[in-house]
């Protein structure tokens, strides 16, 4: 399927999947063309006088558990009260293989049926015990790279869709539904501080924790060993064009794994993803990529009719 084919099908498919709830809810304008005129998008639920996002969103865009949608996923993106939200599609099919004690509760417990799903797919085992977090942000990382910034430094501020753990084991998700490409680091829109920060967070951060990786080529280390630390201010380079990916893999070692997942459909990720394993080892097994296609057995039948049937 090309990159055009896809977007048709899952904008006419989301659009149409609105209608069908309410046929009032389609007028969504969040863009402009370059002429200055609106450009209407079917697949966002249109926001009338008075109307607060997040209730839109409970009401249209979550399939299952609305009422602990807030308190489980913490700060609702900006984007979520689009159908092809990639954190409202993660909640809506990870949240009722959670099971969760009462609404107000920011974690929860693998069900039977999470518990099948990560050793049928990842080949981990976990138990009933294992805690789950959407949104999961490591606080102990991010004040370390606090601690490496120059001016003002925030830490490295970065989020994971969905997170499980027990014991040593640890299982990074990122999710991908219509995205184009992952996300790469650019000094555009950015100022000073935070181009200085990035280069301090990549030079004493993530070049350590590359150059102790058990899954990069000793090719790809070298080359980030020879950068210096200014030059990583350069969107150019092989680091931040793929940083989003770097990020995660990072994670991975003996006992953590990164996951990525995304449609089957969507010619951009598989393309990316494949292209960047190539800076992989041969038979790493602990940075991983699903396609949504192939895990429909974990669906419910509206996750399917909602997210997957539209692309076929």
């Amino acid at each position: 399927m090309t990159k055009k084919e896809f977007y048709e099908k899952w904008e006419k498919g989301l659009t149409d999947y609105l209608r069908k709830i309410d046929e009032s809810r389609i007028g969504g304008y969040t863009q402009k063309h370059k002429n200055g005129d609106p450009a209407p998008h079917g697949y966002i639920i249109d926001k009338k006088v008075g109307e607060k996002d997040i209730d839109l969103i409970k009401q249209y865009n979550i399939l299952s558990n609305p009422e602990d949608f807030e308190s489980m996923v913490g700060k609702v993106h900006k984007g979520a009260r689009h159908l092809n939200s990639s954190q409202v599609l993660c909640y809506n099919f990870f949240r009722p293989l959670v099971i969760v004690d009462s609404n107000n509760s920011k974690s929860g417990k693998a069900g039977e049926k999470l518990i099948h799903f990560v050793k049928e797919n990842l080949g981990i085992s976990i138990s009933e015990k294992a805690i789950c977090y959407f949104e999961y942000e490591d606080e102990k990382t991010k004040n370390e790279f606090k601690a490496y910034g120059k001016t003002r430094p925030k830490g490295e501020e970065s989020q994971f869709d969905f997170f499980i753990k027990e014991r040593d084991t640890e299982i990074f998700f990122e999710i991908k539904y219509t995205e184009a490409t992952f996300g790469g680091w650019s000094p555009r829109q950015k100022n000073a501080d935070q181009i200085e920060n990035h280069c301090a967070y990549v030079e004493k951060g993530y070049k350590p924790m590359l150059g102790k990786s058990l899954y990069f080529t000793q090719a790809c280390k070298n080359a980030m060993q020879d950068t210096e630390e200014k030059d990583f201010a350069d969107a150019s380079h092989f680091f931040n064009k793929q940083y989003q990916l770097f990020r995660n893999a990072l994670r991975a070692d003996s006992s953590k794994f990164s996951v990525i997942i995304y449609p089957e459909a969507n010619p951009g990720p598989e393309l990316e993803f494949n292209r960047f394993k190539t800076n992989l080892i041969d038979g790493q097994n602990h940075i991983i990529a699903l396609k949504w296609e192939n895990l429909t057995k974990y669906m419910s039948e509206e996750f399917i009719n909602k997210y997957i049937k539209i692309l076929e």
